[in-house]
């Protein structure tokens, strides 16, 4: 979390506890596919862990979210096409209709990627090109430090940026055979979008959701969610 994001909750009375419920691993890959049309990022962890020295200059770059674009540019490639909407869903629907003739797509991605992306574009005859190049790992020492903060502290409020991390999340929780009171009723979970809402509302109540789907609106989200909770405390 930023510095200045996290003063801005000091100032509320807010303590930020941060913990990974999910790190990124990278997983090697000798070669990359170098004949495609499209390359596309669906993350800032799948341009992180690409190795542009194997990128096909002639392909057009897609991105999603504003983080992954940002991240592209800083290295020096032009973004091609963005969606409007933040999540695979929106791509595909927005993407098929920018392109005409049959692509050829090369998505380099998590090895926990889900299937919507691949499963609409073959199905519309695209070929879809794939690479695993990272997967996410809930760490040992990660899951001591939840289980003692679940323990030991009060949560007021949980973020969520993936559906990965509620499912570790979710999995410790289920790991207490009694969990302390009142824990459920007094944590206020926030999604960063529509997806990761959709895992969280199949086990829980979803308070927080940001129109648009990256972590700095989130936060702003949250932010002006404590100022209401302030308020009405008066």
């Amino acid at each position: 979390m930023p510095m200045d994001i996290q003063h801005a909750f000091a100032e509320k009375g807010v303590e930020v506890i941060t913990i990974p419920m999910n790190r990124t691993v990278f997983q090697p890959y000798k070669s990359l596919e170098h004949e495609y049309d499209w390359i596309f990022f669906t993350s800032v962890n799948a341009v992180k862990y690409f190795d542009f020295t194997q990128l096909n200059q002639q392909a057009k770059i897609l991105a999603i979210g504003n983080q992954t674009t940002k991240t592209l540019q800083e290295l020096g490639y032009s973004v091609d096409f963005q969606p409007k909407e933040g999540f695979s869903e929106g791509l595909v629907e927005e993407w098929l209709r920018l392109v005409g003739a049959k692509q050829r797509v090369f998505w380099p991605h998590s090895f926990h990627a889900r299937r919507v992306i691949y499963n609409a574009l073959v199905r519309q005859e695209h070929v879809v090109l794939e690479q695993v190049i990272y997967k996410n790992e809930f760490f040992p020492e990660d899951q001591v430090r939840l289980k003692k903060l679940i323990m030991n502290e009060t949560i007021d409020y949980v973020l969520f940026a993936s559906p990965s991390a509620w499912t570790s999340f979710s999995k410790t929780i289920r790991t207490f055979k009694q969990l302390p009171e009142n824990f459920w009723s007094q944590l206020t979970i926030a999604a960063i979008g529509p997806v990761t809402a959709r895992v969280i509302e199949k086990e829980q109540h979803v308070a927080i959701q940001p129109d648009i789907y990256d972590m700095p609106h989130l936060y702003e989200c949250l932010l002006r969610r404590i100022d209401q909770e302030n308020v009405s405390s008066l």
